[in-house]
Formats: structure tokens, C-alpha cells, sequence
């Protein structure tokens, strides 16, 4: 949600993408992957932050035909082969919301491909799933309500809510929708997160209540090489939100990723960070 973004938007195949920097630092290539109810301006705020860093962000296919099987899966699938079309090799995954449950299951099948990840209002152990809830009404009042909860202040505007209602007003749309909402409900990874080695930075909101910080803490405490970061007065979105002080943390990271590598590191021994 958040209108179009400001960035060309490029075909290849069936995929459609923005793609910034490319080709311009050492950097592993950045592909971020936007939530349920996300579009690729998503990201339009934080990647004004970030400089030479080379971006993909593709357009997850949530609403392409009509499935009421639509699962995480599949969309893991759709995603190993965006990036074997992009010829993207070992890319820094950033997940919100959706985007980070399927960022860990991709990490979770294809390892070996998967230089890090940053997830940030993740979805995968638990959520206030609003897949539910929106199709019950087609209220513009109520919607905005619902909307309003992913942010601290209130960003939502008429284009955010016309988003929304183009996607309940849709029965090909809400098919897809409630599928991907159940699957993310159901397919709980918080016990596979051990089996994840990857340096892993977790960057949350401290007023999200969608996946409040309790949710933040139980990926830290599973994951065996993450950092916790913490952003005040912020809700489901930190990047959006907050995109200076998103960029700062991940700017960090990333620095750390290149020019300090080190061993996995024991759960004992994490990052964990209020600031």
C-alpha cells in the first residue's frame, strides 16, 4: 500500500521489478519483498537512503488468476525463479510483513543461496492476520480504521484506501487473498528458525500491533546469528515509517556483512540492541 512508485517499473518475462544501482558497489544485490497488502513503493522510501547499493524489488504475484490455494510455497518457487531469471546470485534478503515469512522459507530451501537476511515486521510465528478481516466489509471508513493499524502516526490516504478497496471489491483478488492469509496463519516456522546459520538483522517497531515485539523477541531468541534493533514510535512498517533511522541500521549491517565476516556465532553471544 502507498500508490505507485516513483521508480521505472521493468519487465522480464512474466516478472515486473524496479531495479536501482545495479552493477554500481560490492555490495550483494538487496532484493526487497513487500507484504500482503504491499506494492513496490513500499520501498521508494527507504531506497532514497541507500545510495550505490544495488536494489531489486520484484512485484509478488499475489493476485495474478484466481487461486484458493495460493501458500507461501508456491510463491518461494515463483521467487527462486525470478532470481535465476535476474541471474541474482546469493542476494541479502529484506522481508516486511509476508515478505519475510517468504524470505525464511526461500532461506530455508535454498540455503546455499541466501547471503543474509533482514526482516522486519515479520510474519511466520505470529500476526494479526487482516486477510480476515477486510473482506467481511467494503466500508472506505472501516477499511481506513484497519489500515491506520500498520502505522504509529497515520499515513493512510485516499490512494492506500482506494488500494485496499480495489483488492476486496475483487472476488479473483479476495480468493487469492484469503489463501495467502490462511497459509501465513497456518505455516508457523518459528521451529525451523534454528536451522537458519545466516547473520540475520531483525529491525521492528516498537508500537507494531500486527506482529507486536513480543513476536520480534521469539525470532531473535530462534534465530542463532541475529541482531535486534528497535525503532521508537513506529509501527508494522519501519521502513516507510522511518526510512532514515532504517537505513541507518541497515547501512551498519551491511558494513559489518563485508568488511567484518565472522563465524556463525553462538545464541549467547548475539547483538541485541535497544537502541
Amino acid at each position: 500500500m502507498f500508490g505507485a512508485s516513483k521508480y521505472k517499473i521493468q519487465r522480464k518475462h512474466d516478472f515486473k521489478y524496479i531495479q536501482t544501482n545495479g552493477g554500481r558497489s560490492k555490495t550483494s544485490t538487496l532484493v526487497f519483498l513487500h507484504g500482503m497488502f504491499g506494492q513496490l513503493s513500499n520501498y521508494d522510501p527507504l531506497i532514497n537512503q541507500l545510495g550505490e547499493v544495488p536494489i531489486v524489488v520484484p512485484e509478488i504475484p499475489l493476485y495474478d488468476g484466481c487461486s484458493s490455494q495460493l501458500t507461501i510455497r508456491q510463491l518461494t518457487k515463483w521467487f527462486h525463479s525470478f532470481l535465476e531469471q535476474m541471474d541474482i546470485e546469493q542476494p541479502i534478503l529484506l522481508g516486511n510483513s509476508m515478505g519475510g515469512h517468504l524470505a525464511l522459507d526461500y532461506t530455508l530451501q535454498y540455503s546455499e543461496n541466501v547471503d543474509s537476511l533482514i526482516l522486519t515486521g515479520s510474519s511466520g510465528i505470529q500476526e494479526k492476520n487482516f486477510g480476515y478481516t477486510f473482506p467481511r466489509r467494503k466500508d472506505r471508513d472501516f477499511i481506513r480504521k484497519k489500515a491506520a493499524l500498520t502505522f504509529y502516526d497515520d499515513l493512510v490516504n485516499e490512494q492506500i484506501v482506494d488500494d485496499i478497496m480495489d483488492v476486496v471489491s475483487s472476488p479473483s483478488k479476495m480468493l487469492n487473498l484469503l489463501a495467502i492469509a490462511r497459509d501465513t496463519y497456518e505455516y508457523n516456522v518459528e521451529k525451523y528458525l534454528p536451522d537458519i546459520p545466516h547473520p540475520t538483522l531483525l529491525i521492528w517497531g516498537r508500537n507494531d500491533e500486527i506482529t507486536p515485539p513480543n513476536v520480534a523477541h521469539r525470532f531473535y531468541e530462534q534465530l542463532p546469528n541475529a541482531s535486534l534493533r528497535w525503532i521508537d514510535k513506529c509501527g508494522h512498517a519501519p521502513m516507510m515509517e522511518h526510512p532514515e533511522k532504517f537505513a541507518s541500521y541497515l547501512n551498519d549491517f551491511l558494513i559489518n556483512q563485508q568488511y567484518n565476516s565472522k563465524p556463525k556465532i553462538s545464541s549467547h553471544e548475539k547483538n541485541y540492541s535497544y537502541f
